[in-house]
């Protein structure tokens, strides 16, 4: 059940647009799909709710009608409304929406589809696949030619790893799901990065810990709020994306690395460090060394998804030797493994697969400045840097508008993913990710329908204005 100060302050205290009731049934229409409402959620009555918002109970009632007619609650006479998810991959996750139309545009995943070429790889794969059939395909470790290639990656990348700290897992995700359960118990306290990718956060909050994110400033890191945050509390481990920063882009200096890994080292935390977009690195730049040459305590997180395809479920945790067997065991009541014949793709690629990593870091950069031109034509008023890697942009709004903009877009055919989505509490409301993983004509058509959800929100904020809907929010 949550409460309706609660429900209150997920819906966030940006004024409701007009009409009211609309505006309101759009912001529930994306906290369910979010999954910050998850399905069977007991709602406020629509009394409660209309108290804790300050609007009127006719209000409340025509949303809860129209989530209803929706299909995302169901209501009984004396048991009030339960959030009720229908089942459908468009309401699994923002983060990975799928259209219901075919001429939908979704914008809400950084991964693009596979490489041509990938097939032959698995081919390749299918050839060597009997030399694994004759043994039981349970791998808790994982292959071992996977994890000998993986450890060849960190070290050329200058951190000296051994295959025995490697860990294979389906996906990133995978890993830091495991090293949650692991080494975090409920209530441990975790820091996180203020704004950051918020499948991880929901990792670790469904290992029962209590995140305490940063403030936001410049940029994600900032050691002295970190030394304020650690002096006041016990915690048990940081989890931050230190290289192009997912969704800003941002990557940590070369001094923060040393002042964060000291002050981790000094109150023993455990440094979850999340590197799935290390190697996404558009403009070749030089990047600082990976995190766990700071600080050897570190449990960083890797995954094929990003430089490959999002198919490939193959991530990994490179984790000290001394931490392996405790994962290993937690791993027994998980999953025993990721799929063997996945593994023998991912180390073939490792291997051998340069000439398809390198063609699709060719294509994110010309989708990157593509995108960022077609922006900079279409809605002039929007900021955005150009990030040097990764597979997004950040967009910031001169005014709160991107939960109205989102619902608006939905309207127009374009999924988007609200930036509050993105923030640990409240803020976000001038935020958008847009992910530059798809087609350069598609990009095009994305921006224009964006261009048009913001003329129409710009339009009932300004009844009496007439223009072009490029003419946007000044």
């Amino acid at each position: 059940m949550i409460s309706a100060s609660r429900m209150a302050a997920l819906i966030g205290d940006e004024p409701l647009g007009s009409p009211a009731y609309r505006d309101l049934t759009d912001r529930l229409r994306i906290l369910v799909i979010d999954g910050r409402l998850p399905d069977g959620t007991r709602l406020p009555s629509e009394r409660e709710l209309a108290a804790a918002l300050g609007v009127s109970r006719t209000t409340t009632t025509r949303v809860y009608a129209e989530l209803r007619e929706a299909g995302l609650i169901s209501s009984r006479q004396g048991s009030g409304s339960v959030v009720q998810v229908p089942f459908k991959a468009s309401t699994v996750s923002s983060l990975i929406l799928d259209p219901d139309s075919p001429d939908d545009i979704a914008m809400t995943y950084s991964a693009p589809s596979a490489p041509i070429g990938l097939a032959s790889v698995f081919a390749t794969a299918a050839e060597r696949l009997p030399s694994l059939l004759s043994t039981t395909g349970y791998l808790p470790d994982g292959l071992r030619e996977l994890r000998e290639a993986i450890a060849e990656h960190h070290t050329a990348d200058g951190l000296p790893t051994t295959p025995d700290q490697i860990v294979v897992t389906a996906g990133a995700m995978g890993a830091i799901n495991l090293t949650a359960q692991t080494f975090l118990s409920p209530g441990s306290r975790v820091v996180v990065e203020g704004v950051s990718f918020p499948h991880g956060h929901d990792a670790l909050i469904a290992a029962g810990s209590r995140l305490s994110p940063l403030p936001l400033t410049d940029h994600p890191w900032d050691p002295p709020a970190l030394k304020s945050l650690l002096g006041r509390s016990r915690h048990a481990a940081a989890y931050l994306i230190p290289d192009f920063h997912n969704p800003t882009g941002a990557v940590m200096s070369d001094t923060d690395r040393g002042a964060w890994a000291a002050l981790l080292k000094r109150h023993d935390v455990i440094p979850m460090v999340d590197e799935t977009l290390r190697h996404v690195n558009l403009d070749d730049i030089e990047l600082p060394p990976p995190f766990a040459t700071y600080d050897p305590r570190a449990i960083t997180f890797g995954s094929m998804s990003k430089a490959y395809w999002g198919g490939l479920r193959i991530g990994w945790a490179r984790v000290p030797q001394a931490r392996r067997m405790a994962m290993l065991q937690s791993r027994m009541f998980i999953d025993l493994g990721a799929s063997a014949f996945d593994q023998l793709v991912a180390a073939d690629l490792l291997r051998s697969g340069q000439e398809l990593a390198q063609a699709r870091l060719l294509e994110a950069r010309q989708a990157r400045d593509h995108l960022i031109a077609a922006l900079s034509r279409a809605i002039p008023t929007v900021r955005t840097t150009r990030p040097s890697g990764g597979l997004n942009l950040w967009l910031t709004f001169p005014e709160p508008v991107t939960t109205r903009l989102v619902a608006a877009a939905s309207r127009h055919g374009l999924l988007l993913t609200p930036g509050a989505r993105f923030f640990v509490q409240s803020g976000g409301e001038r935020h958008l990710r847009l992910p530059y993983t798809q087609p350069s004509d598609v990009l095009t058509d994305a921006v224009e329908r964006l261009a048009a959800a913001c003329g129409e929100i710009h339009a009932k904020d300004e009844p009496g204005r007439t223009g072009s809907t490029l003419d946007l929010i000044a």
